[in-house]
C-alpha cells in the first residue's frame, strides 16, 4: 500500500475537487486524477462519482476519507513532535570521557550546561577504556592522544591541549638525585601509563622546548597506571619520577609538595577531541553539549605558566 495514495485521495476530498486540490497543495490535477484512479484499482471500488457538473464521495469514499483525516492528523502531529524535538535541545545525551578529564573538568563545566539546558540528561561514562563509539551507541567521547587515527565513519574535533610534565617529591630528590638528563631516567625509579606502552617497551617520547629536540627514553616502571591522579599520588609520596598532565600537577606543585624536573623537557601537546558520528542530522542536545565543550573545555585547561 503506497499510503501517499491515501494522501492524494485526502487532498481531493478535503477540497472538493481536482482543481481546488490543485491550488492548495500544488501538486498537478493530472498527478492527483492519476494516483486516486491507481488507488481505486487497488482498493477494487469507486471512492469518487466523477461529472462535469458536480464532485462526490461514494459510500465507500466517505469511509476512507475518515480515516484519511485522522491517518493526516497523526503524520502532522508525528512531524511535529520530532520538529520541535529537533529545534530544541532535549533529551538523553550519552557522553565517555577519561576519568581524570571527568573528574577535574567536565566536572567543573557540566552544572552550567545543565542550567542552560534543563530539559537535556546527561549520562557520564568516566572510564579509562577505549570506547566504540557506535558499537557502544556513544552520542560523544571525550579522548586525549598525542594524535588521533582516523575512524570511518567519524568526526574527530579538536577541543583543548594540555602537555605532560616530568615531576617528582622533593623527598625523592634527595635520596635519589636530581636528574641532569633525560638518559638518566632510565636509571630511576618512574611512574607510568599503558599509553606509554610501544610494542612491549615503556617509552617516554621528550621534547625540549627550547632546542626542539626529541628524545626517546626506554623505562621500567615501578608503577603502571593509566590514571594521572594515581600516578600524581604516588609521586607526592616519593615512589619515583612521573610524567603528568601540567593542569593536574600544577596545584601539588604550587603547595611544593612535588616539583619539575628537567625543566625543558616535557611531552608533545596531547589533544583533546570530541568523537562523534557526524554533524549532519545530529542531535540537537548533542549539538549543544559539543558547541558549550569547544568554549568552555579549554578555559579547564588552562594553566599559569609553570616556567
Amino acid at each position: 500500500m503506497d499510503f501517499n495514495d491515501i494522501y492524494y485521495f485526502y487532498l481531493v476530498a478535503e477540497n472538493k475537487g481536482y482543481a481546488a486540490a490543485e491550488r492548495q497543495s500544488g501538486l498537478t490535477k493530472s498527478l492527483l486524477s492519476r494516483r486516486v484512479a491507481q488507488l481505486e484499482e487497488r482498493l477494487n471500488v469507486r471512492l469518487i462519482q466523477r461529472n462535469s457538473r458536480s464532485f462526490a464521495l461514494t459510500a465507500a469514499g466517505r469511509v476512507l476519507h475518515l480515516h484519511a483525516i485522522d491517518m493526516v492528523k497523526e503524520g502532522t502531529a508525528a512531524y511535529d513532535s520530532l520538529s520541535a524535538l529537533t529545534s530544541e535541545p532535549n533529551g538523553l545525551i550519552r557522553v565517555s570521557s577519561p576519568t581524570v578529564l571527568a573528574q577535574y573538568h567536565l566536572a567543573a563545566i557540566l552544572p552550567g550546561f545543565m542550567t542552560l539546558y534543563p530539559q537535556v540528561r546527561v549520562t557520564i561514562d568516566a572510564t579509562d577504556r577505549p570506547v566504540q563509539v557506535i558499537e557502544e551507541r556513544m552520542d560523544l567521547v571525550l579522548r586525549a592522544r598525542k594524535r588521533i587515527d582516523d575512524e570511518p565513519g567519524l568526526i574527530a574535533r579538536p577541543l583543548a591541549t594540555s602537555r605532560l610534565i616530568l615531576v617528582a617529591s622533593p623527598g625523592f630528590l634527595e635520596q635519589h638525585g636530581v636528574p641532569e638528563s633525560p638518559a638518566q631516567l632510565a636509571n630511576m625509579g618512574t611512574l607510568s601509563s599503558v599509553l606509554d606502552r610501544f610494542e612491549g617497551v615503556q617509552k617516554w617520547e621528550l621534547t625540549n622546548n627550547n632546542t626542539g629536540e626529541i628524545l626517546t627514553i626506554n623505562h621500567t616502571p615501578l608503577l603502571f597506571c593509566l590514571n594521572p591522579r594515581v600516578q600524581l599520588e604516588a609521586v607526592i609520596h616519593g615512589i619515583g619520577i612521573g610524567l603528568i598532565p601540567d593542569v593536574i600537577a600544577y596545584q601539588s606543585m604550587q603547595e611544593r609538595k612535588i616539583v619539575q624536573v628537567l625543566t625543558p623537557w616535557a611531552t608533545h601537546n596531547h589533544i583533546i577531541h570530541a568523537i562523534f558520528p557526524s554533524r549532519k542530522n545530529m542531535n540537537p542536545a548533542v549539538r549543544a553539549f559539543l558547541d558549550y565543550l569547544i568554549v568552555h573545555l579549554p578555559e579547564t585547561l588552562r594553566t599559569p605558566k609553570l616556567n
